[in-house]
C-alpha cells in the first residue's frame, strides 16, 4: 500500500478500476496466454529447423511462415478485442451518464445511475445520484410551497371578502342617507370611499379565481349553445362602454358550429380583451372582433389600432399585476389581473392566448375554445413570472437549430429587444433567404416559435388569410 495525500492507493483497485475483472482476465488468457504459445511454436519450429535435413526445408519454411502468421493475426486479434472492451467499459459509463443528465435536464428527479468501474466516472455517477436526490427533495418542496401558497391565498381571500360585504353595506346605507342627511364633502367622501371598496372587493375575487385555477377548482357548466349568438350579445353589450370614446366594435363571425362551452367563461374572456382594447384606443376607432372555426377550435380575435406594445412587453403582458406604462396604468385604473385569469381559463381547456402587437399600431389579442371541453381541470401556474421560462425554451430553440452559434444570435437579438414573435419570423425569413436555413426547416422554427410565444396556428399563413378561409 502507498499513501497519498492521507488517501491509501491500492494498485489491485486502481487497476480493476481502470478495466473490469472480467476485461482484465480475458486480456490475461487472449493478450498473454495465446501469443505466448504462438511464440513457443515459433521457437520449435525454429530450432528444429536449425537440425533439420536438406529435404525438409521446404515444408519447414512453410510452417515457420504460417506460425508467424498466426502469431501476428492472434496479436492483432487480440489488440481488436481488448480495444473493443476496453473502449466499451468507458463509453458505457459516459453514455450512462449522458442518458442520466439528460433525464434530470427534463425535471426527472427519480433517475438514477449503476456504475460499478470503481474509478472516476463511477464517482461522477455517485455523485448525480446524490444531486437526483436533492433536487427530487428541492421538487416535492417546492410542491409542498406552492400548494400552500395557494391554499393561504384561497383562505385569506375568502377571510377578505366577508367583512367587505357589510362594509360596502353600510357605505351604502350612508350614501342614502339612512342614518341622517349629508354634506356635499360628506358625499364626495361616501363616493370616493364605495369606489375604493368595489375596486377592493373586485381585487378580491380575483385573488379567488386565481386561487380557483391554480388549485384546479375552476368550475365550468359546459352546455350545448350557439356560440354566435353568445359572442354578439357580449359585443352588443360592450358597445356602450365604446360609445365613451366614440369607438365602433365591428364583429366579423364566420359560421361556426354549435358546440358544448361554458358561454359565461367565454364571455368573461372575451369582455376582459374587448374592455382593455377600449381603455388603448384612439377615440373615433374602430375594434375588430374576429370569429372563425380552425382545426379542433374556434378562433377568437380582439384587434384594436391603439398605441401597440413593445416586444419585451408582449411576453409579460400575461403575469399578474405587469404593467406595460405606469402611466397608462394609473390613467386606466384596473387590478392587473384580469389577463392573467384569461390565461388561466384558456389554459384550464387546453386551449391558447397570446398577442401580436407593434408600438403606435395597436394590438390583437387571440384565444382559443375547443370545440370539445376538458372535463378533467388541470392546474395552471399563475402567480409567477413567464418571461424568463419563454425566453429560456426560445433560447433551446436556437441552440437545436444553430448550434452553439445559437446563443449568440438569440442574445443579440435579446439585446435589441427584437424577440417577439414578428422580429424573430423577420429573422428566420433572412437566414432563408441567405440558404442558411432550408425552407422547411425554418417553416418549422416558425411553428415552433409560434407555439412557444402561445399561437397554435400555422404559421404558414397570416391569421387574416386563415379568417378569410
Amino acid at each position: 500500500m502507498l499513501s497519498v495525500d492521507n488517501e491509501s492507493f491500492d494498485i489491485k483497485k486502481f487497476f480493476f478500476g481502470k478495466i473490469n475483472r472480467k476485461l482484465t482476465f480475458l486480456f490475461l488468457l487472449v493478450g498473454i496466454v495465446a501469443p505466448a504459445m504462438g511464440i513457443y511454436y515459433f521457437y520449435s519450429i525454429s530450432s528444429s529447423l536449425l537440425i533439420s535435413d536438406q529435404e525438409f526445408f521446404t515444408e519447414q519454411m512453410f510452417l515457420l511462415n504460417t506460425t508467424a502468421v498466426l502469431i501476428v493475426s492472434l496479436i492483432a486479434i487480440d489488440a481488436g478485442i481488448v480495444g473493443f472492451l476496453a473502449s466499451r467499459s468507458i463509453t458505457k459509463p459516459i453514455k450512462q451518464l449522458h442518458e442520466i443528465a439528460q433525464e434530470l435536464e427534463k425535471g426527472n428527479f427519480d433517475v438514477r445511475t449503476d456504475i460499478k468501474t470503481n474509478d472516476e466516472i463511477a464517482k461522477l455517477g455517485d455523485a448525480l445520484n446524490t444531486s437526483a436526490i436533492a433536487l427530487g427533495k428541492m421538487k416535492e418542496e417546492r410542491m409542498q410551497l406552492d400548494k400552500a401558497k395557494s391554499e393561504f391565498l384561497s383562505m385569506t381571500s375568502h377571510e377578505l371578502r366577508t367583512p367587505i360585504t357589510p362594509l360596502k353595506a353600510q357605505i351604502q346605507m350612508l350614501q342614502q342617507q339612512y342614518f341622517g342627511k349629508l354634506t356635499e364633502k360628506q358625499k364626495v367622501s361616501l363616493r370616493i370611499v364605495l369606489k375604493n371598496t368595489e375596486r377592493l372587493s373586485k381585487m378580491i375575487e380575483d385573488f379567488l379565481e386565481i386561487s380557483r385555477i391554480e388549485a384546479a377548482r375552476l368550475k365550468f357548466h359546459f352546455r350545448k349553445i350557439n356560440l354566435k349568438e353568445t359572442i354578439e350579445d357580449t359585443v352588443g353589450l360592450m358597445a356602450g362602454f365604446a360609445k365613451e370614446k366614440n369607438i365602433k366594435l365591428v364583429p366579423n363571425i364566420g359560421i361556426i358550429p354549435t358546440i358544448e362551452v361554458d358561454p359565461d367563461r367565454v364571455t368573461q374572456i372575451l369582455r376582459n380583451l374587448i374592455h382593455n382594447a377600449i381603455k388603448f384606443s384612439k377615440n373615433n376607432s374602430e375594434i375588430e372582433i374576429d370569429v372563425a372555426p380552425i382545426k379542433d377550435y374556434i378562433l377568437i380575435s380582439v384587434r384594436d389600432y391603439g398605441i401597440g406594445m413593445h416586444p419585451t412587453d408582449q411576453i409579460r403582458v400575461f403575469e399578474p399585476f405587469y404593467q406595460i406604462e405606469d402611466s397608462i396604468n394609473r390613467k386606466h385604473g384596473g387590478t392587473g389581473l384580469g389577463l392573467a385569469i384569461c390565461r388561466g381559463i384558456v389554459e384550464s381547456q387546453k386551449g391558447k392566448i397570446w398577442v401580436e402587437s407593434a408600438l403606435g399600431q395597436g394590438s390583437t389579442f387571440s384565444f382559443t375554445v375547443p370545440l370539445k371541453p376538458i372535463e378533467d381541470i388541470a392546474p395552471i401556474k399563475v402567480l409567477f413570472s413567464l418571461k424568463s421560462e419563454i425566453e429560456k425554451e426560445l433560447k433551446e430553440e436556437f441552440i437545436m437549430l444553430l448550434g452553439p452559434m445559437g446563443i449568440v444570435e438569440f442574445n443579440d437579438l435579446k439585446n435589441k429587444n427584437e424577440i417577439g414573435k414578428p422580429d424573430l419570423f423577420k429573422y428566420i425569413d433572412s437566414l432563408k433567404e441567405l440558404n442558411i436555413l432550408g425552407s422547411s426547416i425554418a417553416d418549422e422554427f416558425k411553428i415552433n416559435i409560434g407555439k412557444l410565444l402561445g399561437d397554435p396556428v400555422s404559421n404558414e399563413v397570416s391569421e387574416k388569410e386563415v379568417l378569410k378561409r
